[in-house]
């Protein structure tokens, strides 16, 4: 009973993250960040939680128009569909957070190929940008995990709510100026997963709803660049601190249930940025810098299975 009352505000952030993000239009990690930090939460606690939530709600939201079929797969279609499920099995025996990681891993890489191959050829970007973009933002994003250690615990909330102020003003400026940037979109995103790591901010969903007066390819895999780099973090937090995150994945699961029974945020096909999603982030940070927040550590999962 202990564990499910310890578990319970998780899901609820969760829960209710999602449905913020739904009517709002704002990024569930600017939601759930600032609550995490509310609670007491340590820097290199709330990146872990953040990247593990990344990776999971990656797999909801890219996923919420259209499914994986064992039938359709493309990287391990027909006799490869036994690679990750016998390699899982192996490395069960070896090492069990390497099979789980083996696991998340092809699933990943199948979820990216999928969506590449169904995008319609005048949409498709060379995938060799899309790799290369893979790599940049993984470097961006373990550059911001091992700084983390650098972070100031007592002042890192405000710098988290800085970040997500200025997060959200680009996003409204892009918005606002459709030809802003040009040339150096990409980059623009490959760069940003630097908050993912630094912060746990994730602002790739508003990569699609920023309307353009040039196209760009690449926008569309955004989102899946961003959870592949958020994974490898993981990876890194795990195999240099043997951290990981069990009520981010309770959270995921409670965002999961919000963008399942609600759907997700439709973003005005004018390219005119949410101004709700703007009052919602502005709120929490003011209400985090109200707070002032003490990291005091979140709840200890290891003790209660003990």
């Amino acid at each position: 009973m202990d564990i499910i009352l310890a578990l319970l505000p998780f899901f609820t952030v969760g829960l209710g993250a999602a449905l913020i993000s739904r009517f709002t239009g704002v990024a569930l990690s600017f939601i759930i960040a600032p609550t995490l930090l509310y609670w007491g939460a340590k820097p290199l606690e709330l990146v872990a939680f953040m990247l593990t939530f990344a990776v999971y709600n990656g797999f909801t939201s890219e996923t919420q128009d259209f499914r994986l079929n064992i039938k359709h797969l493309v990287l391990f279609k027909g006799w490869r569909v036994a690679i990750p499920v016998v390699g899982s099995v192996v490395l069960a025996f070896i090492a069990p957070p390497a099979s789980i990681a083996f696991f998340i891993l092809c699933f990943i890489a199948e979820l990216a190929m999928n969506m590449y191959q169904r995008l319609p050829d005048a949409d498709r970007p060379v995938l060799s940008q899309v790799f290369t973009s893979v790599v940049i933002a993984t470097i961006w994003c373990l550059v911001g995990v091992f700084a983390v250690a650098y972070m100031p615990e007592t002042y890192y909330f405000i710098l988290v709510g800085l970040a997500m102020l200025g997060l959200t003003g680009f996003a409204w400026y892009a918005a606002k100026h459709r030809d802003a940037f040009r040339g150096m979109w990409t980059q623009i995103w490959n760069f940003l997963t630097l908050f993912l790591g630094l912060f746990g901010l994730d602002s790739s969903f508003y990569a699609r709803a920023l309307g353009r007066n040039y196209t760009s390819k690449q926008d569309v895999m955004i989102p899946v660049i961003t959870f592949v780099a958020a994974f490898v973090g993981i990876m890194a937090i795990f195999a240099t601190e043997f951290i990981f995150s069990m009520p981010a994945l309770v959270a995921a699961v409670g965002a999961a249930i919000g963008i399942r029974f609600a759907g997700m945020y439709e973003f005005s096909r004018r390219g005119t940025f949410s101004y709700a999603a703007i009052a919602v982030t502005i709120l929490a940070v003011v209400s985090l810098f109200l707070v002032a927040p003490v990291p005091m550590g979140l709840v200890d999962m290891e003790a209660l299975f003990r």
